[in-house]
């Protein structure tokens, strides 16, 4: 399949609001002169960045105010952004997380997890997929994890939200090859995003660690393996590292390694309590 060229294309982005969803967004409009539809709950911050991208680039933003967590919320995003004009491309970036012991997780908290990351994009990405076949082009990218990799204790639920939408989306790969369509995925690592923040991961991590990914060098690598159609993609020698060792390793090594990394300091082995 050709490489991929955004210039002058409308392209959606969900999770557009902060984090990693922001920084594609931005490099979609500033370095790929993309038009862009900006996705997420908080509008004050969607109108905040469309005016950013409209006064520093000659793209156009367009801002959908919609929570991808409730049920309708999918359809009103593909209603609104096929309004628009025609819509080349689809990011999903959108995701929650919960970072403790699962149980101490209300089931609600569980629930919302779910429903933003694993179905929100399932939905989101039958919706458009459909309309892409009926053209004849498009693309699709899930920003999964490499949490969705490896079975991570302590962000069990979004582990297992990511494993499915990889699963999902190399799934959708095969069945509609040579269809026109490029059907991505990125499996990110950790980024000092208010994702991390406001699940008090950065208490186990400051934000300043080397384990987290540059924020807008990983927005770039995402466009980059995006734009080459790459079904899957990790960004960073750590990350990239761990995933081969993964692969190759005992099972039960590697679920004992991932824990310690993640363990909050009072759940460590050995830890006091």
């Amino acid at each position: 399949m050709p490489r991929l060229d955004f210039t002058g294309r409308l392209v959606v982005v969900t999770g557009a609001s902060s984090g990693l969803g922001r920084e594609i967004a931005l490099a979609l409009a500033l370095r790929e002169r993309a038009d862009v539809v900006l996705a997420a709950r908080r509008r004050d911050r969607l109108e905040a960045l469309k005016a950013e991208i409209e006064s520093r680039s000659g793209s156009r933003a367009h801002v959908i105010a919609v929570d991808l967590g409730e049920a309708e919320g999918p359809r009103t995003l593909f209603q609104d952004a096929t309004a628009l004009g025609q819509v080349a491309a689809l990011v999903n970036c959108a995701g929650i997380t919960y970072y403790g012991r699962t149980l101490d997780a209300s089931m609600a908290a569980c629930l919302q997890i779910v429903a933003v990351n694993q179905v929100a994009t399932m939905m989101a990405t039958m919706l458009f997929l459909r309309y892409f076949l009926d053209r004849g082009s498009g693309a699709i990218l899930a920003v999964t994890s490499v949490s969705g990799l490896l079975t991570t204790p302590y962000q069990t639920v979004y582990s297992a939200s990511k494993r499915a939408v990889q699963t999902f989306m190399e799934g959708l790969s095969r069945e509609y090859r040579g269809r026109g369509v490029s059907i991505c995925t990125f499996a990110a690592g950790s980024m000092a995003t208010e994702m991390i923040t406001a699940a008090g991961l950065d208490r186990r991590y400051a934000t300043g660690s080397l384990v987290y990914l540059n924020l807008a060098k990983t927005a770039r690598y995402a466009l980059s393996s995006f734009k080459k159609g790459k079904l899957f993609c990790v960004p960073g020698i750590l990350y990239k590292t761990v995933v081969v060792l993964s692969r190759i390793l005992p099972r039960r090594f590697v679920l004992s390694a991932v824990e310690r990394f993640y363990a909050p300091r009072s759940s460590r082995p050995g830890a006091s309590r």
